[in-house]
């Protein structure tokens, strides 16, 4: 079963649990549900809501609570920085291997369907065709496992909002919410009783048309959850992560009202208050970040970004700061263009590698010029070895939309002509025979243990 197709790194993340003692009520209700019995019990819940709101804390903390309770699981999140990955079409191949790591009895009903598909023309195990996937791996061994009928099977599929685009997700939607086409497909609500799914989203057209009204689809929205709990539990997590920090309760109540209910804009505005500023205290920050006006929900997470952003470049009135400034908001546009703008996240090494290859000399430079201050926006920059791209997908929303984020706006379109140029001249100057000094053209790489 090794061969089986399975997207790495879209398991559970421990570090993104919500913490501990907040969100009691939403993961009691999700908790009940997952252990309720009966006839009628929904078998997918849709948990959906706008960026920022903590649908994925949400999600990984049920994950790890089922894992922790030794319950048949698997979790699978999307990334929109991973689309080179096309983890939608790997979803069910990777999700059939999380259960029969668990299951003896699947994992033998998986090998017997595996070995009976497989030929020189079909292979099951690579299969791109979530349909195949969803058939062959996952529901016909799910039948043949005694665990079918017992306690509660938890399938969590995070942020299928960034799955891709409306197509990739089509098949995948159909399937969650019964409606394929072809008769063929086994419909999730004819599968034993105790599978639940849940999934996370924000909630697109394409996914709200297709999960609206569907009787086994139970729909619970993060802007259900009661103003004051969403506070409560902010107020929590701003006293834990500025602790120490000389901030009083009253401040702490403060920026909890201030986020309304947004838990991303809460970790920027930490991030934001604890950064060392040069001739700015702690306090100072703090001020700045109260005094936006958040009358506006939409615009919370941008006003944080816009605040953050001119820190990070700031704006100065003399001739000689304004040309400064000019050259660090181009080099600020030159590299998160080229980070957006890759299909696959890359490391410092790589992006410095390609960015000598760029066609204008002033993009000549290094990326820490521009990422090492920015370590509250991006994840990876803290090793020149880690893929280096947003933290949060709403960070992407701001910087592609023009009225939003004004001077930073990174037009994606204009950025692709200086990454295929760079592409170009590093395969021309590192492509050569034999790049990984193999010893023996004549095996397969299957069995070569160096690769």
């Amino acid at each position: 079963l090794g061969g089986i197709t399975y997207a790495e790194g879209a398991g559970l993340d421990t570090r993104r649990e919500c913490l501990q003692g907040t969100r009691i009520e939403i993961l009691s209700q999700i908790t009940e549900w997952v252990n309720s019995t009966g006839d009628n019990i929904p078998c997918v819940l849709w948990l959906s809501g706008p960026a920022g709101k903590g649908k994925s804390a949400i999600a990984h903390t049920i994950a790890k609570w089922v894992e922790g309770v030794g319950r048949l699981s698997s979790c699978y999140s999307f990334d929109r920085q991973r689309e080179a990955d096309r983890r939608h079409e790997k979803i069910f191949s990777t999700i059939a291997r999380d259960l029969v790591d668990r299951d003896p009895e699947m994992r033998r009903a998986l090998a017997d369907a595996v070995q009976a598909a497989n030929s020189p023309y079909n292979s099951l195990k690579k299969t791109a065709d979530i349909i195949q996937q969803w058939q062959k791996l996952l529901i016909e061994p799910l039948k043949r496992s005694s665990r079918s009928t017992g306690e509660p099977i938890v399938i969590v599929i995070d942020a299928l909002d960034e799955s891709g685009g409306v197509e990739t997700r089509r098949d995948l939607l159909r399937i969650l919410a019964g409606k394929h086409p072809n008769p063929a497909v086994a419909k999730i609500t004819d599968l034993s009783g105790n599978l639940r799914f849940i999934v996370t989203s924000r909630p697109l057209d394409d996914i709200n048309n297709e999960f609206y009204g569907v009787q086994h689809i139970r729909q619970v929205s993060m802007d259900d959850i009661p103003p004051a709990s969403a506070k409560r539990d902010i107020r929590a997590y701003v006293s834990k992560e500025l602790e120490g920090s000389g901030f009083q309760d009253r401040q702490f109540s403060v920026l909890a009202e201030r986020a309304d209910g947004l838990f991303e804009w809460a970790r920027l505005a930490c991030g934001y208050i604890k950064k060392s500023h040069a001739g700015l205290s702690r306090q100072d920050c703090y001020n700045a970040v109260v005094s936006r006006d958040p009358a506006e929900r939409s615009t919370l997470l941008d006003s944080m970004y816009e605040l953050i952003l001119t820190d990070l470049i700031p704006s100065d009135t003399s001739p000689q700061s304004q040309k400064l400034r000019s050259t660090a908001l181009a080099r600020f546009r030159s590299v998160m263009g080229q980070i957006l703008g890759m299909a696959e996240p890359l490391p410092l090494t790589s992006l410095n590698a390609m960015r000598r290859h760029f066609p204008m000399r002033e993009d000549h430079f290094d990326v820490e010029l521009v990422v090492n201050s920015m370590g509250s926006l991006l994840s990876g920059t803290a090793n020149a070895d880690s893929p280096i791209g947003p933290l949060h997908a709403s960070f992407r929303d701001f910087l592609t939309d023009k009225p939003s984020s004004k001077e930073f706006f990174i037009d994606l379109s204009k950025v692709q002509r200086d990454l295929a140029f760079a592409s170009l001249r590093v395969m021309e100057h590192g492509l050569r025979f034999n790049i990984c000094d193999l010893k023996s053209s004549y095996l397969p790489n299957s069995e070569d243990p160096g690769l």
